[in-house]
């Protein structure tokens, strides 16, 4: 039943991706094609200094504004072996927050969007604080954490929807009381576990929900010693919350 669960939300995560196109052109991602002249301005779009600048090609840009025939653009960072082609200009200028003024004709003509990825690569850092049991069922506060490394599944690039499968190796401490171990023990001990895990989780913004499945072992020696009875036996965890994981994303 559980993993007839799982199949079922990754199958409608995956199709909402038909429901979630955009047609804005603001802040995506530009390419210009080949040199095409530039002009300084603030960010709405008054020219501030009237010095013909020439943007390189492969320089990339996003579209801040655009108010009739006039594009306001700004740049992300150039190249160390690029620059705009004016002496007097230092590359020093040439950063995210200054503006800059093109005709929408220079834009159509000279500039293509930057295709954004739908797959990336993805480690980052997972806590499960709490884990649901099975066979017999218990409910515990074992807290796990671990490395996690996967894929992440771009939903909208526009509103930072995302999903990530990940698969994930750790250490946990888990609570060995009289119940888990057959009557062997009868206050709790704390013993460390080998954990590996696999999840999804749902990235809207900075809100995350995820799911993950996981099984825990103890050494050897201690199995033998407490013949803890959820050894190896698949446990469940969900999270909700804001930036509750932390991944960095690797092109």
């Amino acid at each position: 039943m559980l993993h007839k669960w799982l199949v079922l939300l990754l199958f409608f995560l995956i199709a909402t991706k038909g429901f979630n196109q955009t047609t804005n052109d603001k802040n995506r991602l530009y390419e210009f094609l080949v040199e095409c002249p530039i002009y300084k301005c603030n960010i709405i779009g008054k020219i501030i200094d009237t010095t013909l600048l020439i943007a390189p090609p492969k320089s990339k840009f996003m579209l801040v504004d655009m108010k009739q025939d006039q594009c306001i653009i700004r740049f992300t960072v150039l190249n160390k072996k690029k620059s705009i082609s004016n002496k007097s200009f230092s590359l020093e200028d040439y950063t995210t927050y200054t503006y800059y003024s093109i005709t929408k004709a220079q834009l159509d003509f000279k500039a293509s969007t930057v295709k954004k990825s739908d797959i990336d690569l993805v480690v980052g850092t997972v806590i499960t604080p709490i884990k649901l049991r099975y066979n017999p069922f218990d409910f515990s506060k074992d807290i796990s954490i671990g490395t996690t490394f996967g894929v992440k599944y771009t939903l909208n690039q526009e509103k930072q929807a995302a999903v990530d499968c990940l698969i994930g190796v750790g250490i946990s401490s888990v609570s060995v009381d009289s119940f888990a171990t057959h009557g062997r023990t009868i206050k709790n001990v704390d013993l460390l576990a080998f954990t590996s895990s696999i999840g999804i989780v749902l990235e809207l913004g900075n809100a995350q929900v995820g799911v993950f499945l996981g099984f825990d072992f103890i050494s050897n020696e201690n199995k033998i010693k407490y013949d803890w009875i959820y050894q190896g036996k698949p446990w469940v965890s969900f999270g909700i919350g804001f930036s509750m994981f932390s991944f960095n994303l690797k092109k």
